[in-house]
Order: structure tokens, then C-alpha cells, then sequence
């Protein structure tokens, strides 16, 4: 890179200035950002969905047995 006849490298950022536009971000969203970032979180907790499930295992599971009750007592 540094021998005198390799220049393919020498000159980029001059060539990126004359290229690209520099870029004035809005104050507004600067601090509407700023602010975002110190701010604490929102902790938010999900419900607990326990108590549905087993309710739903437990209805289930006399549904069953009065199925097979019923089932058994008119074989019979």
C-alpha cells in the first residue's frame, strides 16, 4: 500500500466527500430519541393463565369419567 505506484487507495476520502452529502439529522428527533433511551422501561407481567388450564384439564377429566359412567350403565 505504501509503494509509489499503487494509488488505488489514496485519495477515497476526498472522492467520498466530493460523492455523499453529509447528513443534518432534526434536533427533534435527537431528542425525542435522547429521551426514549433514558427513560425506564415499561415492565409489564402476563396474567397467569394456571388456573385456566387446570380448570380446563379438570372439566375434561369429569367429562370422561361421566361418559364412560354413562356409557358402562346403559351396557349393563
Amino acid at each position: 500500500m505504501n509503494q509509489p505506484g499503487n494509488n488505488q487507495g489514496w485519495g477515497i476520502e476526498e472522492r467520498l466527500s466530493i460523492l455523499l452529502k453529509p447528513v443534518t439529522p432534526d434536533p427533534a428527533f435527537i431528542h425525542s430519541l435522547k429521551a426514549r433511551l433514558n427513560r425506564t422501561p415499561e415492565l409489564m407481567l402476563e396474567t397467569s393463565r394456571k388456573q385456566i388450564n387446570l380448570l380446563t384439564v379438570a372439566l375434561g377429566l369429569v367429562t370422561g369419567a361421566l361418559l364412560l359412567w354413562l356409557i358402562r350403565r346403559f351396557k349393563a
